[in-house]
């Protein structure tokens, strides 16, 4: 559980690692708040920020250049927005990776 939304448990076991495989998926039981199975998440603070908007022209042609163009500049003014909002959040040490 990474932030404490929710709190969860999935059986384990040679069975269960041979069901999952076959359908597809782990089955897990999941609870939030006041321990309603796939209920009410735990309230957690959210922060919001919001940068500046990115100018795109209306294009008749639209190529991959030109998305790639517009996709780097998002993913930079992103990056840039984290930073200037990780200290005061409580992410100081942690650096944003976009995979």
């Amino acid at each position: 559980n990474l932030d404490g939304t929710f709190g969860y448990w999935f059986p384990k076991g040679a069975l269960i690692e041979k069901l999952s495989r076959m359908i597809g998926f782990l089955p897990m039981i999941y609870w939030g708040r006041f321990g309603i199975p796939f209920g009410i998440p735990h309230p957690k603070k959210l922060t919001i920020v919001v940068g500046s908007p990115i100018d795109v022209p209306k294009m008749d042609e639209v190529t991959k250049e030109k998305i790639d163009e517009y996709h780097q500049l998002f993913v930079d003014e992103l990056i840039k927005l984290f930073e200037r909002h990780k200290h005061s959040e409580g992410y100081g040490n942690k650096r944003l990776k976009i995979a």
